[in-house]
């Protein structure tokens, strides 16, 4: 809308902060690519096996897995080859730690646990692969 113009009639109206609706990240995805466990809903990865929830340590453990095929220690899936790349793993490392700073006091005693392993192999992998 330009200003001076009114809405259209039966138009939405732009939501306030007391009016904001989140869908969930399903919404809008066919029926059976969606599975129900308990009270969350993953996606399908289109062979049958559910998805993993989106939680905080499932991000970290896949940003962990990036750092872990940077640092060679894991083949990278499109070429079947273990390739070290520093660059990428300190920029991952990083990444991780950012959340980790970010997300302080807003994480349960599990979380503040798993991260901080995380962090703790990581960085030590990334010393002993760049010495």
């Amino acid at each position: 809308m330009i200003d001076g113009e009114t809405p259209e009639e039966g138009a939405p109206s732009p939501a306030s902060s007391s009016e904001t609706h989140e869908e969930p990240a399903t919404a809008g995805l066919p029926e059976d690519e969606v599975q129900e466990t308990g009270s969350e809903s993953t996606l399908d990865d289109g062979g049958g096996h559910p998805m993993p929830p989106a939680t905080f340590q499932t991000h970290i453990f896949h940003l962990a897995s990036q750092v872990s095929m940077s640092l060679g220690q894991v083949a990278n899936p499109m070429t079947g080859e273990k390739e070290v790349d520093l660059r990428a793993a300190r920029f991952l490392i990083d990444t991780i730690a950012m959340l980790e700073e970010k997300t302080r006091n807003n994480r349960g005693e599990e979380e503040d646990t798993y991260i901080a392993g995380v962090l703790t192999n990581l960085r030590l992998e990334f010393v002993n692969k760049s010495s």
